[in-house]
């Protein structure tokens, strides 16, 4: 019986304090919110059986095997010195969990589309009918299910970079490597570094695995230089020397060995945009790898449905159709959705809490379809200011997603649309991007 520590109580913490529980451990509790642990021990959410710690210190942490961190935290200079002083191991949940899974974990990473290439994923494994898990940064801690996954099962998991940031141990079968842009640079202090974080995962890949890495982004291609366990997907044709996915006259089609098969058509799926594509050119890819055969995916992918928050329509006000994109939490993300409408003029929601990133580079970017930047919340001031720095002309600027949404909703003329893509994150007025989303569609529904 070891002594563990889990730090950081948000939902993957109190999962895997109930799990270690379950399976007889010692187990401590800490969170940087003092009177957390204990409102969870109130309400029945945290196991009784786990000891509250209420300072982490050199005298609790001296009794200390093991160390489980929640993706958000981070350690501090002085309980990295203390961990290594006495010699403790420190992991991230979703990577302890793993080690418990007797089952093939199908990983994807990157900057965006994570979440809408897992769910595609999953949902294939499932028309295949493979009892599939679907875990990690997607909202479903790995530790809450890995207790009922056996070993002729699926486990398709999301994976952040702060979850890759002690990720000793985790072994997936399989990767895809999405994409690349700048990200989390209130936690990271460069891209080089956020990037680093991220590229670990091909090392954590099983030496019988495979690791597909988007083509058509370039930091992401180079990637598989001087691996051999690589293939490729793309939304142009592959060069004949690389092997993966790719389309053709709206067909997918797998090239191994300078030939090309089809795969499936893409007449009838219901995703909206290239970014959609090449997500589910990933999970094509990995679920080709996981011999679900080509007829089952065409099926799959044909009733695969847009997920909340991405890009959502939500209803039409005089003739304006308004989307919500509240998952857009970063530029690149924000570009990737006003590429998406190239024949209507866009009204642009912008704004948020800070993640630490300039705007310039959106700005400069955005297609002549955008006719209006609506700059509100925390980031608001800085939107508008690099707007109007950049010369783009039609920029205003509102205290609220609230006073932004009014604007818009009274401005906007009829067979153009509302986009909000915030580009930020959402703690200036919300808990999380699903809360802002809802609220959002809570003001287009009336």
């Amino acid at each position: 019986m070891q002594n563990y520590l889990v730090y950081g109580l948000g939902r993957s913490g109190i999962s895997v304090a109930n799990f270690l529980i379950k399976n007889e451990e010692n187990v401590f509790v800490y969170d940087d919110n003092n009177k957390l642990a204990q409102e969870l021990k109130m309400g029945g959410l945290l196991n009784q059986n786990c000891e509250i710690i209420d300072k982490l210190c050199a005298k609790t942490l001296r009794i200390v095997h093991c160390i489980v961190l929640s993706p958000g935290v981070k350690l501090s200079k002085k309980l990295q010195k203390l961990v290594k002083e006495f010699n403790i191991e420190v992991i991230g949940e979703m990577a302890f969990a793993s080690k418990f899974c007797t089952a093939p974990i199908y990983a994807v990473t990157g900057t965006n589309g994570k979440t809408t290439t897992v769910n595609i994923l999953a949902h294939i494994f499932k028309v295949a009918k493979f009892n599939t898990h679907l875990v990690g940064n997607v909202g479903n801690p790995f530790s809450n299910e890995v207790d009922l996954i056996a070993p002729n099962d699926k486990v398709v998991c999301e994976v952040s970079s702060f979850q890759l940031e002690y990720s000793q141990g985790f072994s997936p079968l399989a990767v895809g490597f999405l994409n690349i842009a700048p990200d989390h640079l209130d936690r990271y202090a460069s891209f080089e570094e956020y990037f680093s974080a991220k590229k670990i995962i091909l090392d954590r890949v099983q030496e019988n695995g495979k690791i597909f890495l988007n083509y058509d982004d370039e930091k992401v291609r180079k990637l598989g230089e001087n691996r051999q366990n690589v293939e490729y997907f793309s939304l142009t044709e592959l060069p004949q020397e690389y092997n993966g996915v790719f389309i053709r006259d709206n067909q997918i089609f797998r090239q191994k060995d300078s030939e090309a098969q089809f795969v499936a058509n893409l007449d009838k799926i219901k995703l909206l945009g290239k970014h959609n594509l090449s997500n589910i050119l990933c999970a094509v890819s990995l679920a080709l790898f996981g011999g679900v055969l080509p007829s089952v995916i065409q099926k799959a992918i044909n009733s695969a449905k847009p997920l909340k928050h991405r890009i959502q329509e939500v209803g039409e006000i005089n003739g304006v159709k308004y989307y919500n994109d509240s998952k857009a939490t970063n530029t690149n993300s924000t570009l990737v959705a006003v590429n998406s409408f190239e024949n209507k003029n866009i009204w642009l929601l912008l704004g948020g809490s800070n993640k630490g990133e300039s705007f310039v580079e959106l700005i400069k970017q955005l297609p002549q379809n955008v006719v209006q930047i609506v700059a509100f919340g925390q980031m608001g001031k800085k939107i508008y200011k690099t707007a109007l720095k950049q010369k783009f002309k039609n920029a205003t600027l509102h205290k609220t997603l609230y006073t932004a949404f009014c604007y818009a909703r009274e401005n906007a003329k009829e067979g153009e649309i509302v986009l909000f893509s915030p580009a930020c994150a959402s703690f200036d007025e919300f808990d999380n991007y699903k809360q802002r989303g809802e609220y959002f569609c809570n003001l287009v529904l009336g």
